[in-house]
């Protein structure tokens, strides 16, 4: 029994410091840091049907791409941005819904959004 707990706590403490690792690892990829301070997206400055339009086609494009074999399968950094980006665009789609045209959210939504391009743009 003691050999079950000892190796139970085993398996747990790997899988949290393969967690902690995994999530540092997003701080330090290129250009996170510039999503989630003061960047201020382009899109701010469009009518709110067009910021509509554009946070849901991004939303879109980023779920289909985070849903395909080669980004899932793949060792570039495509996987890691669309699901980035496919949040972001997720919780500001909830913001735009309650009328709220939230600049951060939209802003990240935007930023992760080319940063999956540009990542895609490397794989081609």
């Amino acid at each position: 029994m003691r050999v079950i707990k000892l190796l139970g706590a085993l398996v747990f403490t790997t899988i949290m410091a393969s967690a902690h690792a995994q999530a540092a690892d997003l701080s330090r990829m290129e250009g996170y840091a510039q999503c989630v301070g003061d960047y201020r997206s382009g899109l701010l400055d469009m009518s709110r049907v067009q910021i509509d339009e554009a946070v849901n086609g991004m939303y879109e494009r980023a779920l289909d791409v985070s849903q395909r074999d080669a980004a899932i399968a793949g060792t570039s950094t495509v996987f890691t941005w669309s699901n980035e980006a496919k949040v972001a665009c997720a919780k500001a789609i909830g913001f735009l819904k309650s009328n709220d045209v939230n600049g951060p959210q939209i802003s990240q939504c935007d930023c992760f959004y080319s940063r999956m391009l540009m990542a895609i743009d490397r794989v081609n």
